[in-house]
């Protein structure tokens, strides 16, 4: 049994700044940007990616590569692909899940793989309405 879930996501400066407020990276390709292009923080593009932060979904593992920038007024399109690995305790499941990003040209920009807990009920309801 699996899932697969899409998310499109246009990225503004606004959110850079309060990224770069929690996680306190203020590198000036953040701030300042490239030129005149503020990059986001790769925490910010994983912020795209759907399922990482569904209510009930635990990530247990997650290992990404970053392959080319994302700056404020692009759109990414997020994702992930994921299928049953297991059963976790008290009615949960793991899935495995092979994540991909692209920008508005379809190129690139962020790849990885993890491992997510998730509720039973969560999978099946996603399984039933075709996600």
């Amino acid at each position: 049994m699996g899932i697969t879930r899409t998310a499109t996501h246009t990225f503004n400066s606004q959110e850079i700044d309060v990224c770069a407020r929690l996680t306190g990276d203020l590198g000036a390709h953040h701030m300042g940007g490239l030129g005149d292009r503020r990059m986001a923080q790769g925490a910010l593009t994983l912020s795209a990616v759907p399922l990482l932060a569904d209510p009930g979904v635990h990530m247990r593992e997650l290992s990404f590569t970053f392959l080319a920038p994302v700056f404020a007024g692009d759109t990414v399109t997020a994702t992930v692909s994921a299928t049953e690995g297991g059963e976790a305790p008290a009615g949960r499941v793991l899935l495995d899940c092979q994540v991909n990003v692209v920008n508005g040209e379809g190129a690139p920009v962020l790849a990885g793989k993890g491992v997510a807990e998730v509720p039973r009920e969560l999978l099946d309801e996603q399984t039933r309405e075709g996600r």
